[in-house]
């Protein structure tokens, strides 16, 4: 009720009020937790869910693409009846499947605690089945990149004192705030939700100063640590560094990656299952999501995000004789491996220049999240999309109202819970946060040991 139409209500509730509201629901959300993880109870769905296909006698194929499995429409009703009377739930996944299905569904076991996020993925074809791509499905193999860093390391704080001393000029307090650096395991949870509702990703490489998470199964598979040190240009003039518009400026170093990937911040975090043409077109554009403010008319222009925002456009001016005025969305961020080799290539003085700067400076420019997105725009390489999302900053005086509508949101596609400066209710507003992370991610993923 809190919540209120247009938050007229909540925001006149005092923040007292609203936090024992918040807790009780995040308490009533809450999910047993079992042993399997996300992706041992996906393959024990889709064990039991083709098991019953195959008695019916129905054909059906795999889609490795989109990682579902694809029935026609008139064996539908009998498959999902025969479902049902076996147990298990069938939830339409809303507007996420090939352009060539009419619906999908992601089919769980009710007797796994209650627990349907990681359901059989299928698609239910009014059509022929193969192939199961559509001229507009993008189809191709997409990696995801994360960057991360543990600030609790006491090597890495050391570093960190020893380099802000050193600086030798005023730093903005939003680039060295601690609250920048902080750690409530949100890359353990956000891998939870990529395993979760991206289970179709290649590969995963997180990019790290030399450290790895305590729970990170680090041999898994599909997971590579990168370190600083192997995408700098020049470590040893560059390293150890404090900026991630520097550590943004050589993902494209990275060995091995893939011509199309996701950037994820270790804050963003994916709500429901994503089909691939969420983040590609059809001929492998990326999909990137403005906003509706303009960095242009920002309250304080000097913010090191703002000052980026405005070089990137000298750039696009510079090159392509257009502006640039938009922000972009603080969500998943798909790229185009040519597109960053383009920047690189064009301006590799510049971005020398920012992978020397060890905190956030008026020079940079922020490239993965912004510019990349304008020249694939220009280079017919990248186009506009529109998402279902939510920013929740952790120090916004409207925190628990803006937590109370994320909770009660089952349908977002993304959602971020940033923090930009450094808390004063450390002790009330960290708990909530990670209440609802185990909310929504009660399971364990594969990545973790």
């Amino acid at each position: 009720m809190f919540e209120g139409w247009r938050g007229r209500l909540g925001r006149a509730v005092p923040d007292q009020l609203l936090r024992r509201h918040l807790s009780s629901k995040l308490r009533a959300m809450d999910s047993s937790k079992g042993q399997l993880t996300i992706r041992e109870l996906r393959e024990r769905n889709l064990e039991g869910s083709t098991a019953i296909a195959r008695t019916l006698g129905l054909t059906f194929t795999e889609d490795p693409n989109s990682s579902t499995s694809c029935v026609s429409q008139d064996d539908w009703p009998s498959f999902r009846r025969e479902l049902q009377r076996a147990g298990y739930a069938c939830d339409r996944i809303q507007e996420q499947h090939s352009y060539a299905a009419g619906s999908a569904w992601s089919i769980s076991h009710t007797a796994d605690s209650g627990f349907r996020g990681a359901g059989a993925l299928w698609q239910v074809f009014p059509g022929t089945l193969i192939p199961c791509a559509d001229a507009q499905d993008f189809v191709g193999t997409i990696d995801v990149v994360y960057t991360w860093v543990d600030s609790s390391d006491p090597k890495w704080a050391a570093d960190y004192r020893y380099a802000r001393e050193q600086a030798g000029r005023p730093v903005d307090e939003s680039s060295t705030d601690m609250a920048r650096f902080t750690s409530r395991d949100e890359l353990l949870f956000s891998l939870r939700s990529l395993e979760m509702n991206l289970p179709w990703v290649n590969h995963v490489y997180l990019v790290t100063a030399g450290q790895k998470p305590a729970w990170l199964a680090e041999s898994h598979p599909k997971l590579t640590l990168v370190d600083h040190r192997e995408i700098f240009t020049d470590p040893n003039e560059c390293l150890p560094t404090f900026n991630s518009h520097a550590i943004e400026s050589q993902l494209v170093n990275i060995p091995g990656l893939n011509e199309n990937f996701i950037y994820v911040n270790d804050d963003v975090f994916f709500g429901r299952y994503l089909f691939p043409n969420t983040f590609y077109g059809p001929a492998g554009q990326a999909k990137y999501c403005l906003a509706t403010g303009h960095f242009a008319s920002a309250a304080n222009q000097e913010l090191p995000v703002n000052r980026a925002a405005a070089n990137n456009r000298e750039l696009v001016v510079e090159r392509f004789g257009r502006t640039t005025s938009r922000k972009f969305q603080h969500v998943a961020h798909p790229q185009r491996m040519q597109v960053l080799q383009g920047i690189q290539k064009l301006y590799p003085e510049r971005l020398a220049q920012i992978a020397r700067q060890r905190f956030r400076s008026d020079t940079d420019l922020s490239i993965p999240s912004s510019l990349a997105h304008q020249f694939a725009a220009r280079l017919g390489l990248g186009f506009p999309n529109k998402v279902n999302y939510q920013y929740v900053d952790i120090g916004s005086d409207s925190f628990y109202l803006d937590m109370l509508r994320l909770a009660r949101n089952p349908g977002l596609d993304m959602f971020c819970l940033n923090e930009v400066l450094k808390v004063d209710d450390e002790l009330n507003r960290g708990p909530i946060v990670r209440d609802l992370l185990e909310s929504k991610f009660p399971v364990k993923s594969s990545f973790e040991k």
